[in-house]
């Protein structure tokens, strides 16, 4: 693990804003969607979709499932544009399964603690998962203040 700058980027693809509960309904449908839709998304610039947790509000979690795109524009109907500031992280490489990410993310948060970093308390973090071989691994981010 290590803290990283990540440069601001664009992402375009499907918002989902739900409670905990509702997430394992609502986050697999919006992944299906990008999948199949992913070629209507212009200026794609990574073989990576993106998990990107904008942020944890009252209970009701908001995610964009999206392709990294050069620039907002020719957004697909029923999809979004978010643009990502320039922003510090605690970064890793996962390559385990995709069922142990929770416990890589949980890892962070505490490698955070020990080099005395803040973690993001909306619980912002991005997961790019490769499009064709889930072999290269996940690049997670979380991060901090």
């Amino acid at each position: 693990m290590e803290l990283v700058s990540k440069p601001s980027f664009n992402v375009i693809g499907k918002k989902v804003s739900c409670t905990w509960d509702k997430l394992g309904i609502e986050m697999p449908e919006a992944w299906k969607e990008v999948i199949l839709r992913k070629n209507e998304i212009k200026n794609r610039i990574s073989p990576y979709i993106l998990d990107v947790c904008l942020h944890v509000k009252n209970g009701e979690f908001t995610q964009l499932i999206g392709c990294e795109v050069s620039e907002l524009a020719d957004i697909p109907t029923g999809f979004d544009g978010k643009l990502i500031p320039e922003q510090k992280y605690v970064y890793t490489k996962h390559t385990g399964s995709v069922m142990e990410i929770a416990t890589a993310f949980g890892e962070m948060i505490e490698w955070a603690k020990e080099n005395n970093l803040t973690i993001d308390p909306e619980d912002f973090k991005i997961q790019f998962t490769p499009e064709e071989n889930e072999a290269e691994g996940y690049d997670l981010y979380f991060k901090v203040l």
